[in-house]
């Protein structure tokens, strides 16, 4: 049997397979993800220590992505979603993406869990599509509630937090 991913901090030699992951998971190849960050963010997010992986060798399984409210407050869909009253004392969470082969196997909460850990357990605010009911329950059992819902561009999301 092989072992399971390892799950830790990104280092930039780890972009390419977040890319790759991101991509998968975008709208146009079946995805569900609102939003796409460039290798530029995620080389200047992985030097800021907010974002960990889950790697299978050299091949990357899954990461997460966390960042404090004030670094992505100039996107459009995180204004809508800051507008809507959410804890402004949390940081945001998001995206999680794990490879489709990853699947079930528990990595978005070890990913979840190691972001907690990281963050000292802050409170954590995140918005998944209304639609996305897979995600929503996921990140129900990683213990996050539905505080509240917002739209943008037509679309209808939730916004679910974890408290301190």
């Amino acid at each position: 049997m092989k072992p399971s991913p390892v799950i830790g901090l990104a280092t930039p030699q780890d972009i390419a397979g977040i890319l790759e992951v991101q991509e998968a998971n975008q709208e146009e190849s079946g995805g569900a993800l609102s939003a796409r960050f460039s290798a530029d963010w995620f080389a200047d997010a992985i030097a800021s220590e907010w974002i960990i992986v889950a790697r299978d060798d050299d091949r990357i399984a899954g990461y997460v992505a966390f960042t404090p409210r004030e670094a992505q407050a100039h996107i459009p869909i995180i204004q809508a979603m800051l507008s809507s009253g959410t804890n402004q004392d949390a940081y945001l969470h998001g995206p999680i993406c794990v490879a489709q082969d990853y699947r079930r196997m528990g990595l978005a909460n070890g990913l979840f869990a190691a972001e907690r850990e990281h963050m000292n357990h802050a409170a954590v605010s995140t918005f998944i599509r209304e639609d996305n009911a897979a995600s929503r329950a996921a990140h129900v059992r990683m213990g996050m509630t539905q505080a509240m819902s917002f739209e943008h561009g037509g679309v209808r999301y939730v916004v679910l937090e974890a408290a301190s």
